[in-house]
């Protein structure tokens, strides 16, 4: 009866398209997410496509504005011999050499040893875990410091591997943070790190959240500003 999910198009104006994946579900209102594929669209199961379409005109150039941050000209992150990926927002530059699997970092070089260098695919998994770790690291000892900081508890600090969340905390007081961060400037990741650790006392994204959040960490909305222009450039890495 319903026509649940799929991909549409909205048709601008000014002739243009824009491509969407709409969700119907059980929800009272619409909501819209960019990710880095596009554009989504979460909608109560009973509003019309019309209606949809009607509110997505309205909001089609701010849609058109985040959609503009998806699109990049860089060429596709490989591990090879002079590429560069950034830690902390500082471009650190790749070299390789044949033999026992290592990953150095020494300054700004990455020293990438692995024994089949030919295998683009698993030399990339073997730097993806590795950059993980590494993030993981960093992470858990941030949260250690501000937990410490502000008389704060959580039981883990956890990985994500999320495409449209920077973190997550959960009732069971878990912290998850999106391993992508660890190419953001420090401020960046602390931010999200407060952030989450703000819904260890409200569970919301009400006032009193966002007070706590600057209580925590009070130049916050430069570091929001800072995902909103470049969070999707964290993606090129995978």
């Amino acid at each position: 009866m319903f026509n649940l999910s799929g991909t549409k198009q909205l048709k601008l104006q000014d002739g243009s398209c824009i491509n969407y994946e709409l969700i119907k579900k059980y929800r009272r209102t619409i909501s819209l997410r960019i990710t880095p594929k596009g554009l989504i669209v979460n909608a109560p199961i009973l509003m019309t496509n019309y209606k949809i379409n009607q509110l997505l005109q309205k909001k089609s150039k701010w849609i058109q504005k985040k959609l503009l941050l998806t699109i990049h000209n860089e060429v596709p992150f490989d591990i090879r011999n002079g590429e560069t990926f950034k830690i902390f927002n500082n471009e650190i530059i790749i070299t390789l050499r044949a033999g026992v699997n290592n990953i150095l970092i020494e300054g700004n070089r990455c020293s990438v040893s692995f024994k089949n260098l030919s295998d683009q695919l698993k030399l990339k998994k073997f730097f993806i875990i590795w950059i993980k770790k590494y993030a993981l690291k960093y992470f858990s000892h941030r949260v250690k410091y501000f937990c410490n900081k502000n008389n704060l508890k959580v039981q883990a600090t956890l990985i994500s591997n999320a495409k449209t969340r920077w973190g997550t905390c959960n009732s069971r007081k878990e912290i998850r943070l999106n391993w992508r961060l660890i190419q953001a400037p420090q401020y960046v990741i602390d931010y999200v790190i407060c952030h989450e650790l703000s819904h260890l006392k409200f569970m919301n994204h009400s006032s009193n959240f966002w007070q706590q959040v600057q209580l925590l960490f009070p130049n916050y909305k430069k570091a929001e500003q800072y995902l909103k222009e470049n969070g999707f450039r964290l993606y090129r890495i995978d």
